[in-house]
């Protein structure tokens, strides 16, 4: 039951949105750890998109990849950028903190980077990480690649720097003043329950703890953000901890009896929650992810996951039950290995 509420609120069954702004919108959130990977998140929840599909909007800057929530990257649609990293800030500044400090991070090394930054992306320029790396090394600005990655992490969060467009198929980084529409803030609680309502609506059945977790909120904050839109939410008073359905899943029903996906790594259905026992046996976790927050690909069969996967060549996609006994219909795994291929623009068999 769970996982086939949880197939209907992640979009991976009777799918309703349509474009890749549209369902990071709808997910509130979601998360872009590995980029290429990320693009075939999207994918899997849009039937009938391609690569290019993401990559346009991706271009147009529709949506918009940043270090928030947790923090660690995530797609945001363009209008939810500003108020969600301010929501944010004050917790992931406070993780920071003690990271800044053992990486030799000072606060005139954060500002002299921000400056640098606002110069050489000045005038919509978009660069690659190496490339500002580069430029800083030419400026004199020394710092070594863990102090780049926290000053690079510390500049999105202070609203200086964005993804930009894809070059030379790298990720690369923009000022977010150049990147997006200015956009009307909220206040707090404004932001926590339009925070809570885009979780739940797209992550349901969850609980106050997977909320916590993903959100990057207190568990104070949670709670009130919880209470905040409490009339939209049903509670299954039987399980423990209790879980918390958006009553906009009560409305879907499966279309059909046999679901199977091949999940991206990192995909929000595995990494969203902090309780992931509903959909994966506790002895096959060690296969699909780690205590060090690696994520593999993972083959979800009608709302469990069964196994993983991976692409060896052009036209080879190999799958790794847990166990000789898991059936999957061969139509069903196919139909599943065409779909990503048709993504990524790869030859199908």
């Amino acid at each position: 039951m769970i996982g086939d509420l949880r197939l209907l609120s992640h979009q991976l069954a009777n799918p309703h949105c349509r474009s890749p702004k549209e369902l990071v919108s709808w997910m509130g959130a979601l998360q872009a750890q590995n980029y290429p990977m990320s693009k075939w998140a999207m994918g899997i929840r849009l039937p009938a998109s391609t690569i290019r599909t993401v990559d346009k909007a991706i271009h147009c800057g529709e949506i918009i990849r940043i270090h928030v929530l947790r923090p660690t990257w995530h797609w945001i649609p363009q209008e939810d950028v500003r108020w969600m990293l301010a929501l944010s800030k004050r917790n992931i500044q406070s993780a920071l903190k003690f990271r800044n400090k053992n990486s030799g991070i000072t606060d005139n090394l954060c500002i002299q980077c921000n400056r640098m930054l606002e110069k050489i992306l000045a005038g919509h320029t978009h660069l690659t990480r190496q490339e500002i790396y580069s430029e800083f090394n030419r400026s004199g600005v020394n710092i070594h690649p863990i102090q780049m990655t926290l000053v690079m992490m510390q500049a999105e969060i202070e609203g200086i720097i964005c993804s930009g467009i894809d070059k030379n198929n790298q990720w690369t980084y923009a000022l977010l003043e150049e990147r997006i529409f200015s956009t009307s803030m909220l206040s707090q609680d404004e932001a926590l329950a339009k925070l809570a309502t885009k979780f739940f609506q797209s992550h349901s059945p969850a609980s106050l703890y997977d909320f916590a977790w993903w959100s990057g909120l207190t568990r104070c904050e949670s709670k009130k953000a919880i209470d905040l839109i409490a009339p939209d939410l049903v509670r299954d008073k039987r399980s423990s901890p209790c879980l918390w359905t958006h009553t906009s899943c009560g409305t879907q029903q499966l279309s059909d009896t046999e679901n199977l996906h091949l999940l991206p790594s990192y995909d929000e259905y595995l990494i969203a929650y902090r309780d992931r026992t509903h959909v994966i046996d506790t002895q096959h976790q060690h296969r699909a992810f780690n205590a060090y927050g690696t994520f593999h690909p993972v083959v979800l069969y009608n709302g469990q996951v069964v196994g993983t996967w991976t692409q060896t060549t052009r036209r080879a996609v190999r799958v790794f039950p847990f166990h000789s006994l898991i059936n999957m219909p061969q139509r069903y795994l196919q139909k599943a290995i065409n779909a990503y291929k048709r993504f990524m623009t790869l030859e199908t068999s």
